[in-house]
C-alpha cells in the first residue's frame, strides 16, 4: 500500500493528498485546496488480463471566459494503465511502462491534448 498521504506536485506547487478510502484492490487520496480538489484513485483487477491504474483528477471553479459574471465547472482527468496477460513479468510491464513515462515531455503532452497524433 502506498504512503498516507501522498504528495505530488501541481505546477511547481506541493500538494499533500490524504487517503480518504483504501481497500484491497484499490485507494482513494483527496485534498481540497481552497475549492480545488485533487483527486488521486489507485487501483488494480486481476482477470484474464491483469490492470492497474492511476487516475488524477483536478476540480475547481473558474471564470467563464465567455462571461465575466459567471463561473463554470473545470474538470481535468489524467489516467495511466498498464494492462498485462497472466504470468507476463513485472519488469517487462515496467519498463514498457517506463518507455511511455519518459516519452510523455512536456512538449509532447502539448501536442497530444492540442490534437496532434
Amino acid at each position: 500500500m502506498f504512503g498516507d498521504p501522498i504528495s505530488a506536485t501541481y505546477n511547481t506547487a506541493v500538494k499533500s493528498l490524504p487517503a480518504i478510502s483504501r481497500g484491497p484492490d484499490s485507494s482513494v487520496y483527496r485534498l481540497d485546496d481552497s475549492g480545488v480538489i485533487y483527486t488521486l484513485q489507485l487501483g488494480h483487477q486481476y482477470k484474464t488480463r491483469n490492470r492497474f491504474t492511476a487516475r488524477l483528477t483536478r476540480d475547481a471553479i473558474v471564470p467563464d471566459p465567455r462571461d465575466d459574471e459567471k463561473n463554470v465547472a473545470e474538470s481535468n482527468t489524467v489516467m495511466f494503465t498498464v494492462d498485462t496477460t497472466n504470468g507476463a513479468l513485472p519488469a517487462d510491464a515496467s519498463l514498457l511502462a517506463q518507455m511511455l513515462v519518459d516519452w510523455l515531455t512536456d512538449a509532447n503532452i502539448l501536442k497530444l491534448v492540442g490534437g496532434e497524433t
